[in-house]
């Protein structure tokens, strides 16, 4: 039990940060738990942490994990949850609770955030804190059944054969990233940025993606499924995926050269491909952006997955 009566130090030194070398501790906390939600593809937390700036801890307390984020600058500090403790329990919602005063205690705060959380915790949250829990932004996760979308059968997917169509004439080169295409691969996303202009929602994205791309090489291929697309020996594309259960995977990052047209669909449908050992594939939410959502639609998702970002009341 960590001792709250000491400071925000102690509690960080308590805790470890997150780094990859983890993955196998939460994958095997998580395990049995039956996360769906994009947020607990393990990668994306680890490449999330971007200390010091947006520093990620892990600590066990109350027979749960428990990953916080702590924000710093030099007038600011901040602790928030980026999900609830896993497994949520009596214990761990009581810890949730001594937290918020800590925290309330330790940097002003008169509330904390859970970045993400499930429908089924929404529940458990609401019960517990009643009126001091209240819902900050909502999002939908599209989910995909995977075998329908590499199938690409019937008037729905005409959009995505006619894009894979047309790619295919280009005579693509799919196959894995290894170290040695980081180079070229950071030049694109670099490209791609540029490209998206500097207020676009689009780069919400920027920093974990740069830091999983510094640091895939220290995942293990079973947590971490990553590749790039060549056309005329030129890089225009990496995207990256895994599992996130045993039946559902993530569709973690895409990002292509957006002069050429259909190549993100095409990207999008051949890592499908490489997911069929898996049943659904979530590929988070469209962020709010009619563009994105438009593209997401014409892979026809087969249902949807809803997250909150609440805050508690200290």
């Amino acid at each position: 039990m960590i001792n709250f009566s000491t400071g925000i130090s102690d509690l960080l030194n308590s805790s470890d940060l997150l780094i990859p070398e983890l993955t196998n501790r939460i994958k095997n906390n998580l395990h049995g738990i039956g996360k769906e939600s994009w947020v607990y593809f393990i990668p994306f937390l680890m490449s999330y942490n971007l200390f010091p700036r947006r520093s990620l801890y892990l600590l066990e307390d109350s027979g749960s994990d428990i990953i916080f984020q702590h924000l710093k600058n030099d007038a600011h500090e901040k602790l928030d949850l980026i999900v609830p403790p896993f497994p949520l329990t009596v214990k761990s919602l009581d810890w949730i609770d001594t937290f918020s005063s800590f925290v309330s205690n330790q940097s002003n705060q008169d509330s904390i955030r859970i970045i993400w959380t499930d429908s089924c915790d929404m529940n458990c949250l609401s019960d517990y804190f009643g009126n001091r829990l209240s819902v900050e932004k909502k999002q939908i996760e599209y989910q995909y059944d995977i075998q329908s979308v590499v199938d690409m059968r019937g008037h729905d997917f005409r959009d995505l054969r006619k894009a894979v169509n047309k790619i295919k004439k280009l005579s693509p080169n799919f196959r894995e990233m290894e170290y040695k295409d980081i180079g070229r691969v950071m030049k694109l996303l670099k490209d791609w940025k540029r490209s998206q202009g500097r207020k676009n929602d689009f780069l919400l994205d920027w920093g974990y993606t740069k830091k999983a791309l510094l640091t895939f090489s220290e995942f293990s291929k079973e947590d971490l499924y990553s590749w790039c697309i060549e056309i005329d020996n030129k890089t225009v594309g990496f995207a990256m995926a895994g599992p996130i259960t045993a039946n559902t995977a993530s569709f973690f990052i895409i990002k292509t050269d957006v002069s050429i047209s259909g190549l993100s669909l095409y990207l999008r449908w051949r890592v499908f491909k490489e997911l069929a050992q898996f049943s659904l594939l979530n590929d988070a939410s469209d962020l709010g952006i009619p563009g994105l959502k438009q593209h997401k639609m014409k892979l026809r998702p087969s249902g949807y997955n809803t997250t909150y970002t609440v805050s508690i009341k200290c």
